[in-house]
C-alpha cells in the first residue's frame, strides 16, 4: 500500500509541504465542505437526448460525511421508449430501479467513457439514485472501474434482499426513496470505511468540477504532490475513469449546460470559454460525444425554443 514516503507516489522535492500530503488533503476537504455540500446539490450530468422527464429530485445525505451521497429522481420515459440516449456525464455511478409493481429490478449504471443508450429493460418508470463522485466505492466498497460502461443486475455484486420489490411497491416517490436510505444506512454500517484515497479521490474531482474540467494533471500532481500514475489508479478505482477522460467529459458538459442554457450565444465565444480553442478541435469533439455537429445541436434547440416548448436537461 503506498503511502507518502513512497517515492514513486510522492515528490520527493514536496514532502515540506503540507498542503501536498494526506492530512493537507484532509483537511482542504473538510475546510471546503459546505461549499461541496452547496455545489453539489446543483450538480446533474445533462442529458439533451433523453426521451423522458426528470423529477422530484431528492438529495440523500449521509452525516459522517457532512455532505451529500446521491441525487435521486423519477424517471419517465416518453412512450415507446426502450433506452435513454445519454452522454458521459460528470462521473456520477448509478442504481436506477423499477417502480413499476409488476416489473421489479435493480441495474447498476456505470460511468460512461462514451456516448450510448442506456437501456430502460422494459420499464417506462424508474427511480435513478446517482451517487455522487466516488461515493459508491465508499459505501460500497466496489471499485468503481468495475462498472463502467456497463448495466448490470445490483445482485450481481452486493446482495440486496427484497430491495427492489419494495421499491417498485412503494406508494410515493417519498417512499421509495425513504427505503433506499434505509438500505444504504444499512450496508453503510457494515462496509463504510474512510481511506487516504477516499479524500484524495474526493479532492481530485472537487477542483476538476470547480475548474470545469479544464485542469491539467500537472496541476493535480502539483497540488497533492502525488504521481501521475497514482492518480490514475486512485480515480480508475473510486470514479470509474482515468483523469483525462474524467476532466473532458466535465469539460464537454459545461460546454453542453451553457448552449443549453443559452443557444443564441456565439459558439465560438462559449467554446473558448470551456477551453476549447481550437474549432475545428471543438467541432470533432462534440460530434464524437453527440453525433452531430454544435451547429446542428444549437439550432435544434433553437427550433425547440421556437415551438413553444422547453428544452429538457
Amino acid at each position: 500500500k503506498a503511502g507518502v514516503n513512497d517515492p514513486d507516489v510522492f515528490t520527493e522535492s514536496k514532502k515540506d509541504d503540507p498542503k501536498r500530503n494526506r492530512d493537507g488533503i484532509k483537511k482542504e476537504i473538510f475546510r471546503m465542505q459546505e461549499k461541496i455540500k452547496q455545489a453539489y446539490e446543483k450538480i446533474l450530468s445533462v442529458q439533451p437526448f433523453w426521451e423522458a422527464e426528470r423529477k422530484n429530485k431528492y438529495i440523500i445525505t449521509d452525516p459522517e460525511l457532512n455532505g451529500p451521497v446521491a441525487v435521486v429522481y423519477e424517471i419517465i420515459a416518453d412512450p415507446g421508449v426502450k433506452g435513454l440516449k445519454s452522454i458521459p456525464g460528470i462521473g456520477l455511478i448509478g442504481i436506477n430501479f423499477s417502480l413499476e409493481k409488476e416489473k421489479p429490478q435493480a441495474m447498476v449504471c456505470g460511468v460512461l467513457s462514451k456516448s450510448k443508450e442506456v437501456p430502460l429493460y422494459g420499464v417506462s418508470r424508474v427511480l435513478s439514485c446517482q451517487f455522487y463522485p466516488c461515493q459508491f466505492t465508499r459505501l460500497f466498497g466496489i471499485p468503481s472501474k468495475e462498472v463502467t460502461d456497463i448495466e448490470l443486475p445490483l445482485d450481481d455484486f452486493i446482495p440486496p434482499g427484497s430491495l427492489a420489490e419494495e421499491i417498485a411497491s412503494a406508494d410515493s416517490f417519498q417512499e421509495a426513496v425513504d427505503r433506499f436510505n434505509i438500505f444504504i444506512n444499512t450496508w453503510k454500517n457494515r462496509n463504510l470505511r474512510m481511506t487516504s484515497n477516499d479524500f484524495l479521490s474526493r479532492y481530485l474531482v472537487i477542483n476538476a468540477l470547480k475548474t470545469h474540467g479544464t485542469l491539467q494533471i500537472a496541476d493535480l500532481e502539483k497540488e497533492t504532490g502525488y504521481s501521475a500514475r497514482y492518480i490514475q489508479k486512485v480515480m480508475l478505482e473510486h470514479v470509474g475513469l482515468a483523469p483525462k477522460i474524467a476532466l473532458n467529459n466535465i469539460r464537454f458538459q459545461n460546454v453542453v449546460r451553457q448552449l443549453i442554457e443559452n443557444p443564441y450565444a456565439s459558439l465560438a465565444e462559449t467554446a473558448q470559454e470551456a477551453g476549447y480553442y481550437d474549432q475545428s478541435y471543438f467541432t470533432k469533439v462534440f460530434k464524437d460525444y453527440m453525433g452531430v455537429t454544435p451547429h446542428i445541436f444549437v439550432k435544434k434547440l433553437q427550433n425547440i425554443l421556437k415551438s413553444g416548448n422547453s428544452i429538457r436537461k
